[in-house]
């Protein structure tokens, strides 16, 4: 009776090893088009979020000249935000920053009991 037991298990380890080394088929044409126009409206997001965060700290600077009662005669903005310095939650967009599956787990997994 063991015996079976271990040759079912063993057979049921193979076959979903079998899955899982299965490749998926490329992409469709209307899923490649579909991504590409996904990633083109997020950098559309990316830069409209950019030039808005842009503005707002250019008022804010403005603000605080005009309080602290600096000149602003001669000087220059600040110039392009790099898209790296933007947050995460700017580059996602509307709608789409729900959970995501991923293979990284998160430290709470790991972290130890409360004390």
């Amino acid at each position: 009776m063991r015996r079976v037991t271990r040759f079912v298990a063993a057979a049921a380890m193979c076959a979903v090893g079998m899955v899982a080394a299965a490749k998926l088929p490329p992409p469709s044409p209307e899923e490649v088009a579909t991504a590409a126009a996904k990633k083109e409206q997020a950098a559309a997001q990316l830069e409209k979020e950019k030039q808005l965060l842009e503005n707002a700290q250019n008022r804010v600077a403005d603000q605080y000249k005009r309080a602290k009662g600096i000149s602003t005669v001669g000087t220059k903005t600040a110039g392009r935000t790099e898209s790296t310095n933007m947050p995460k939650t700017t580059k996602e967009l509307p709608g789409d920053a729900g959970p995501k599956g991923g293979t990284k787990q998160s430290a709470e997994a790991h972290s130890a009991p409360a004390k």
